[in-house]
């Protein structure tokens, strides 16, 4: 009696198939998963930035400009011009504003990425924290006010983080 020592050939085809549908099925799933990674990352850099830029003002953080020295910080959102980022500034002339020899630092997101604010409704979106406490501007409103910025995949609309701060200078992420 023979024995064969081995695998048929339809023994092997039926083995390469079963993993090579294991194998699409993960890659698959595992590019949603870090597209959602890239999003919550985002959302968590900006939160951070917002916080950083309250302590600064809180810690009396100190920037020179044209001479004189502000204590004021903020971060500055536009619909238009910065889709994909946003620009950490010192309030030179404590307008409550960005002026463009005042910007720090642009952030951009992650690729595939949009931000945009929802509210206030204008165009551009100003936050200032102004010491000492730090009292907080949106756009120029001392109270009352709040800001809301939504970061979204463009590949995925549905797919959003929304970081709100409001005139007390409480920061959450949605």
């Amino acid at each position: 009696m023979k024995k064969n020592k081995g695998f048929t050939l339809i023994e092997l085809l039926v083995t390469m198939v079963i993993i090579g549908i294991l194998s699409s099925i993960l890659f698959l799933g595992s590019r949603a998963e870090e597209k959602k990674l890239v999003l919550m990352r985002a959302a968590y850099v900006l939160t951070q930035d917002l916080r950083e830029i309250q302590e600064m003002a809180m810690g009396a953080g100190e920037v020179s400009c044209n001479g004189d020295v502000t204590h004021s910080f903020g971060v500055y959102f536009h619909r238009v011009t910065l889709p994909d980022s946003y620009l950490i500034f010192a309030d030179c002339n404590d307008n409550q504003h960005k002026e463009s020899k005042e910007v720090l630092r642009e952030v951009k997101l992650g690729e595939g990425l949009r931000i945009q604010h929802i509210a206030p409704p204008p165009v551009a979106l100003n936050i200032v924290f102004v010491p000492p406490d730090p009292m907080v501007y949106i756009n120029g409103v001392e109270s009352g006010a709040e800001g809301t910025i939504s970061i979204w995949l463009e590949a995925d609309p549905t797919r959003t983080k929304t970081i709100k701060i409001n005139s007390a200078g409480r920061i959450e992420m949605e």
